[in-house]
């Protein structure tokens, strides 16, 4: 073999391997166009995914201060209600006081009557009496009348 054609056997060598080389240098360019793209893509989801979160991060705060202020709102409920069940039970209380104040006074009402009715009625016994006593007086008062006129008429006749 001569020396041209070793050359051109070494020639015929690189440029095949140069042929391969551009062939792999292509489908190194394909396979980093490929993997841009999805780097792009994942880049973009990545941002999605990240404007999500934040979203729901931030519904999230939205979420927890509407649920302080319903504890708020639960917590006012609940002294409110503390505060009408003391009320309902100082009412309680005072109307079982009055309702007690009122048998008794109504008790006392009620032997009040009793008394005056008994009172009215030694009244009725001692005018009855008072009456009888009266009659007997003015009885007595007639008799003894009487009697001064007999004693009277007596003695003038004794003096005659």
């Amino acid at each position: 073999m001569s020396l041209a054609m070793i050359h051109e056997q070494a020639k015929n060598n690189l440029e095949q391997e140069i042929t391969g080389f551009k062939e792999e240098a292509q489908k190194q360019r394909k396979i980093i166009y490929k993997l841009e793209k999805e780097r792009d893509r994942y880049i973009n989801e990545a941002s999605e995914l990240t404007q999500k979160v934040l979203q729901h991060m931030e519904d999230v705060k939205v979420r927890e201060m509407q649920i302080f202020d319903y504890k708020k709102k639960i917590a006012e409920s609940e002294t409110k209600l503390k505060q009408q069940q003391n009320l309902y039970e100082a009412v309680r209380s005072d109307r079982n006081l009055y309702n007690k104040s009122l048998i008794e006074a109504r008790d006392e009402i009620t032997e009040m009557k009793r008394k005056l009715k008994i009172m009215n009625h030694q009244i009725d016994q001692l005018k009855e009496e008072i009456q009888s006593k009266e009659e007997a007086l003015v009885k007595q008062s007639q008799e003894c009348k009487s009697m001064e006129k007999d004693k009277e008429a007596l003695i003038a006749e004794r003096n005659k």
